[in-house]
């Protein structure tokens, strides 16, 4: 459990993919049986060979777990399958985009209000709302669901910092991607990127590509940035 928190926490609050990846991969030498975990390897990892194998074992074995898990573990394969059909069938990654995100919004509905502490299942859930509602209605939420000292945590200081640049806020956000640098001292790639996508999405494409490339210096695996660089350079 030790590791698998800390793959949440690297890959979340510092921005790290490669740190995360690391950390799961840990977590299974101590449990090869905890599908949980091993779903979470399977969103992380760039080994599409692999995800297919992990996305395979899940689905076979989904029955062995049930209850709250089983809805933690059902949106994380629909997850894994969505990012294979994305390198295989992109046509088919988009039909399934909208049934994916409605299933994952219901079982996190569940799991964030009986479980209120677990930041990350909450942060999962505004980033899910944003996908089926826009940045509004989720910053709405996020304002009513999380705790003073969570919205104060890296994920949801960033992710309230994205939406609001993407509602034009952009003095909002800058002030909350400042409150966010101030916890790494842009030691992490975390930071960086929200920088990043603030600018982009401000229309300074070249401030934004500073940031993102520092992002990258740092976690070369990082997907977020790697995401904003391919749009900078579209």
């Amino acid at each position: 459990m030790h590791f698998y928190y800390e793959g949440w926490r690297q890959v979340m609050d510092e921005g790290n993919y490669t740190a995360s990846e690391n950390a799961y991969r840990k977590m299974m030498t101590f449990d090869p049986s905890f599908l949980v975990g091993l779903s979470l390897l399977g969103r992380i990892t760039r080994d599409l060979n692999e995800r297919q194998e992990i996305e395979a074992t899940l689905i076979k074995r989904r029955e062995e777990i049930s209850g709250d898990e089983r809805l933690l573990l059902d949106n994380y394969i629909a997850l894994v399958k969505l990012t294979n059909l994305r390198e295989t069938d992109p046509e088919e990654a988009r039909q399934q985009l909208a049934t994916i995100f409605q299933s994952n919004e219901k079982n996190l509905r569940k799991l964030v209000h009986t479980y209120p502490d677990e930041v990350y299942y909450k942060s999962e859930y505004i980033e899910v709302l944003h996908r089926n509602y826009g940045a509004a209605a989720a910053l709405d939420s996020l304002n009513q669901i999380a705790s003073s000292k969570q919205k104060k945590m890296p994920f949801l200081l960033g992710y309230a910092a994205h939406m609001e640049a993407e509602l034009g806020k952009f003095e909002s956000a800058m002030k909350k991607a400042n409150q966010l640098s101030k916890l790494f001292n842009y030691s992490s790639a975390k930071p960086l990127v929200v920088f990043g996508d603030i600018y982009f999405q401000n229309g300074d494409k070249k401030k934004a590509a500073d940031y993102i490339n520092k992002a990258l210096e740092i976690d070369p695996g990082n997907i977020d940035a790697q995401r904003l660089r391919s749009r900078l350079n579209n």
